[in-house]
């Protein structure tokens, strides 16, 4: 694979940072685009973005990388000599590959010394600006700028039933960003167009490829994780789980990622944004491919459930259909119960009811072995393929 220098093109109101790259004999290319008003922060001299974006897809295909641009040094050595060999213990269907670059960057590029992170309306992103906008925070830490990214969050391959999703929810997340007075920078992409592999298994590679198009903006950028330290794993298929690792190694001379909230367990985030007014309006934590909250989804019901656990779902009102939980609720626990000790997310639901003495009725308990078994097959099917 041989990637080429970027460049910026302007598209309407929208600016693209953009790079040719060739593979298999075939010539494409990769694109970032964000509004106008940010063309300033774009870094078109090095190919920071494209190398960390492409390396996936390299990866999977044994192909070998050559930058005909130059590349931040700290990222080309941490990559090289640490990141891809842990990727590849991961995910055991990568190949190990060369990468040469041009020319080796090593200074740091000149920033505005901003501080980023995702938001997504989500109960980890809700945190991690929780905890660096109304909590104790160093004055050089604390969130100057929100960003969205399109992806693979909202459709593992992209297209356009992906972009239209990324609008709608941007829509609902914008009126909490001007209400707390900070911009949110959307980061438009063709990357899981390019990519077409599984997003769960390159979130995080995909995520900070596009924030690294914005080197001259940020000085730190938290990336809110699902997991926390007490999970590391490597041999895993989920990014989320290797975060500690992975954002370091991904880091450069200019901008360093930290793994936000990686030291608190989804309840205890869950227990700590109840204190915080705005999630009962914007919350917004679905999987369920919708832009609101379904309400019926694993990830929807699963917050319910917590918050109800801690005795906090009525404020949350105006973004669940409790209707809906209450249909849905018995058969959940039931699952809760079945997955207790092979999920992480299960199990602290768990303690979280043995703590409150909440009530589990008898149907969750018959419904109980049905999913036990399913859940057994579902792993049978994952582990074969």
């Amino acid at each position: 694979m041989i990637i080429y220098k970027p460049e910026v093109v302007q598209i309407n109101n929208t600016v693209r940072l953009q790079a040719k790259f060739e593979i298999d004999n075939k010539q494409e290319s990769l694109w970032f685009s964000v509004p106008l008003a940010y063309e300033q922060y774009l870094l078109q001299e090095r190919a920071d973005s494209f190398l960390v974006g492409l390396l996936p897809l390299a990866m999977e295909r044994g192909e070998d990388i050559f930058l005909k641009a130059p590349v931040s040094e700290k990222l080309y050595y941490t990559i090289t000599t640490y990141l891809m060999g842990a990727l590849c213990i991961a995910l055991p269907h990568l190949n190990r590959i060369s990468i040469r670059a041009e020319t080796l960057m090593p200074n740091p590029v000149e920033t505005a010394n901003a501080v980023g992170t995702g938001f997504s309306g989500g109960v980890d992103s809700f945190h991690t600006i929780y905890e660096h906008l109304h909590r104790a925070c160093p004055p050089s830490f604390r969130l100057t700028h929100f960003t969205f990214h399109n992806v693979g969050s909202h459709g593992d391959f992209g297209g356009q039933e992906a972009s239209d999703l990324f609008q709608k929810r941007i829509q609902l997340i914008r009126p909490f960003a001007e209400e707390q007075h900070i911009d949110i920078i959307e980061i438009d992409s063709n990357l899981s167009e390019v990519l077409k592999m599984n997003y769960v298994q390159t979130h995080t590679l995909r995520n900070v490829a596009a924030v690294l198009t914005m080197q001259k903006l940020f000085r730190y950028y938290y990336y809110s994780s699902g997991r926390q330290f007490k999970d590391f794993e490597l041999k895993t298929k989920v990014a989320g789980s290797y975060d500690l690792l992975s954002l370091t190694m991904l880091s450069t001379e200019s901008l360093s990622f930290f793994s936000s909230g990686a030291n608190y367990s989804r309840v205890e985030k869950t227990r700590h944004i109840t204190e915080y007014e705005p999630t009962h309006r914007y919350l917004n934590v679905c999987a369920g491919g919708s832009s609101a909250n379904c309400s019926r989804c694993e990830k929807c019901l699963r917050s319910m459930l917590t918050l109800e656990v801690q005795g906090k779902l009525d404020l949350y009102q105006p973004v669940f259909d409790l209707h809906v939980y209450r249909q849905e609720k018995t058969k959940y626990i039931a699952k809760v119960l079945a997955d207790v000790k092979k999920d992480a997310y299960a199990a602290e639901i768990y303690n979280e009811m043995r703590k409150h003495a909440f009530p589990i009725s008898a149907s969750s308990y018959l419904l109980m072995p049905y999913y036990k078994i399913k859940h057994r097959l579902k792993r049978l099917i994952m582990q074969g393929k």
